[in-house]
């Protein structure tokens, strides 16, 4: 408890911290804010983490229409910082060969084509104005898939096929339409299916090693 005799004290040591405040607003949000700041969570980090490196065996897929290395917070924690938010893919696909059909449902995609020429659908939501939107675009140019719509890249020149997905997720997810649509129990699939599609084609249909 402060005595009567220090009230003076105190109350001009206030008013004088109340003055500078008022004197430095900005200064003083910076000391109340700055605890958790993400300028602080970065001088945790050290500089060789904010250089990546794709490719490495950790982060590679090896399939069948060619190569995937991944990138997200996972592999690379700064990208999960407040202010960062990304994630990567370099992509590397056959001549002739498609990225299967799929969709990330928390991220916008941007590609830069490094090599070759690729062909992007990518399908519009129900009541649009046009079912899908198809792009060409080739080595030195971008092309964008909004977040959550279903897309598919097929590698369309006669070179093999190279970009950079950047996405605006440290976790923007990936759902593979096809193997999606198989998780569901037989006789929802052979709905979706159409076209007469009994319970026991859809199994035959989803067992044949969709993606």
């Amino acid at each position: 408890m402060i005595s009567p005799r220090a009230l003076p004290v105190a109350a001009a040591a206030a008013v004088a911290a109340l003055i500078v405040a008022v004197a430095d607003p900005a200064a003083a949000l910076v000391r109340s804010t700055n605890v958790f700041a993400s300028n602080r969570l970065r001088s945790a980090v050290p500089d060789a983490a904010f250089v990546f490196t794709p490719g490495a065996p950790a982060n590679l897929r090896q399939l069948p229409f060619g190569s995937l290395s991944l990138g997200a917070v996972d592999q690379h924690p700064v990208l999960g910082g407040a202010d960062t938010q990304m994630a990567y893919t370099v992509a590397s696909i056959h001549p002739g060969a498609t990225l299967p059909a799929h969709l990330h449902p928390r991220a916008t995609e941007l590609d830069y084509i490094v090599h070759g020429t690729i062909q992007t659908v990518i399908v519009e939501e129900n009541g649009s104005g046009r079912s899908t939107i198809v792009v060409k675009a080739a080595a030195g140019q971008l092309s964008v898939i909004p977040e959550g719509l279903i897309h598919s890249q097929t590698c369309v020149s006669a070179e093999p096929c190279r970009f950079v997905a950047t996405l605006n997720s440290a976790d923007p997810g990936t759902l593979l339409v096809g193997s999606s649509v198989c998780a569901l129990p037989d006789f929802q699939v052979a709905a979706a299916l159409g076209n007469g599609f009994s319970p026991a084609a859809a199994r035959a249909f989803c067992a044949g090693g969709v993606l």
